[in-house]
């Protein structure tokens, strides 16, 4: 009880407290990355959190103005590690005080609805919110991609906000929370894209893809926006449901965090006018770097480190086009449609779909989990032989009674058989 009322009140403390920097004074930028495929006992542990991470840790040094002597990547952290990385944190904020510092703190991994889960451990949201409010810093900004994440929104003391002004003043401060999930979904990771779903549309929207401004820097505002509208588009068809990103925003003063800024790269890919649809980008070693919805008429910039590309567009034309394309260190080379050419799309056959039909996609289902969609659930069925039943087999059964041999697509209570089952 007295460590929260202790934590509560650095929280205010911090909060009410104004800058010590002058106005025009240098922005220092300071991250702390963490990625936690293990959720503990019972947890199934996650592919690819920690990588998310790396991601992450990548993008904001390589474009975000991140040193790396003020970046903590942590992988799997015990509670303990946590705790030290956030005391050498605070000393590196407290001897930077004549900057304008401004602090980025990232989380993948497993979390449920009370606190993030790690190391064996649960950091509960509301300790989370109070340890990081009194970091002193003048913007610090949570990211947790995580299931049931949007509980941090709704952890005591916060408010939700709406999307603020597009602007480059330097004057904003206080806090912000990003959270992949709302308070009662799973946040997904995919096979195909070997991410999740959030934070892979995040990084997409740092590198460029969010910049809608086209200002080549890319602000919270914008950052958000990108990765909920990717998160939700990819996810409504799977199998576990649309993925709905939150926030929760305390900034006061006017304008908004520039997150990356696109001119600081050494390279970059200039996507043209004229390509229009769902674009893919992978590296040298088939890694899908980039994924978004590229609308005709609007140019766009990825800030890309230099190397051999492959790129395919799935365009709004209906046509299917694929390319590589070389982007050198100190250039941006421009991808017009011109440099794409027409490919045959990868014939496939849904799961679970009748023999011969085919489907003629290059892409799992919407959010990647599978081509099928999830199939319907009756209390009872009755099968005679395969092909003779009450639902023609494509049902999972609460129920199923098989007078020979059974035919479903999976039973969740109780199966009585004559002579077996072709689930």
């Amino acid at each position: 009880m007295l460590v929260s009322i202790f934590l509560a009140a650095l929280a205010l403390f911090a909060w009410l407290t104004p800058p010590a920097h002058a106005e025009g004074a240098p922005t220092r930028r300071f991250a702390l990355v963490i990625g936690a495929n293990d959720g503990g006992a019972g947890r199934v542990r996650l592919r690819y959190a920690s990588r998310d991470a790396e991601g992450f840790a990548e993008v904001i040094s390589r474009l975000g103005g991140v040193a790396p002597e003020d970046l903590s990547l942590l992988a799997d952290p015990a509670p303990a590690t946590l705790d030290a990385a956030l005391a050498d944190l605070t000393a590196r904020l407290e001897a930077a005080a004549g900057a304008r510092r401004e602090l980025l703190v990232f989380y993948s991994g497993h979390a449920d609805e009370q606190g993030l889960l790690f190391g064996g451990a649960r950091l509960p949201y509301t300790t989370l919110r109070a340890r990081v409010q009194a970091l002193p810093a003048d913007v610090r900004i949570t990211i947790v991609d995580a299931c049931a994440s949007g509980a941090l929104i709704r952890a005591k003391g916060g408010r939700r906000a709406p999307p603020f002004l597009l602007d480059r003043a330097s004057s904003v401060r206080g806090v912000a929370y990003l959270a992949s999930a709302s308070a009662d979904e799973a946040a997904q990771e995919s096979d195909r894209i070997q991410a999740s779903f959030f934070s892979h549309a995040l990084l997409t929207g740092l590198q460029g893809a969010a910049d809608i401004s086209g200002d080549q820097v890319v602000t919270l505002n914008e950052a958000y926006q990108f990765a909920f509208r990717e998160t939700l588009a990819r996810t409504e068809g799977s199998q576990l449901g649309a993925q709905h990103p939150s926030y929760d925003m305390q900034l006061m003063g006017s304008g908004d965090v520039v997150l990356t800024d696109l001119r600081r790269t050494s390279a970059g890919l200039a996507l043209a006018d004229d390509l229009g649809g769902r674009l893919f980008v992978r590296d040298a070693d088939e890694r899908l770097v980039a994924e978004l919805h590229k609308p005709a008429g609007q140019p766009i910039s990825l800030g890309l480190p230099p190397g051999a590309y492959q790129v395919r567009l799935d365009a709004t034309d209906g046509a299917h086009l694929a390319g590589q394309i070389d982007v050198p260190e100190g250039a941006a080379v421009q991808l017009t449609r011109a440099d794409l050419h027409a490919v045959a799309r990868l014939a496939t056959v849904g799961r679970g779909g009748p023999a011969g039909a085919a489907s003629a996609s290059g892409e799992a289902g919407a959010g990647g989990v599978s081509a099928e969609a999830a199939p319907p659930r009756v209390p009872f069925g009755v099968s005679v032989v395969p092909g003779l039943s009450t639902d023609q087999g494509e049902a999972v059964r609460k129920v199923s009674l098989n007078v020979l041999i059974g035919e479903s697509r999976g039973v969740e209570a109780v199966e009585v058989s004559g002579l077996g089952a072709d689930i």
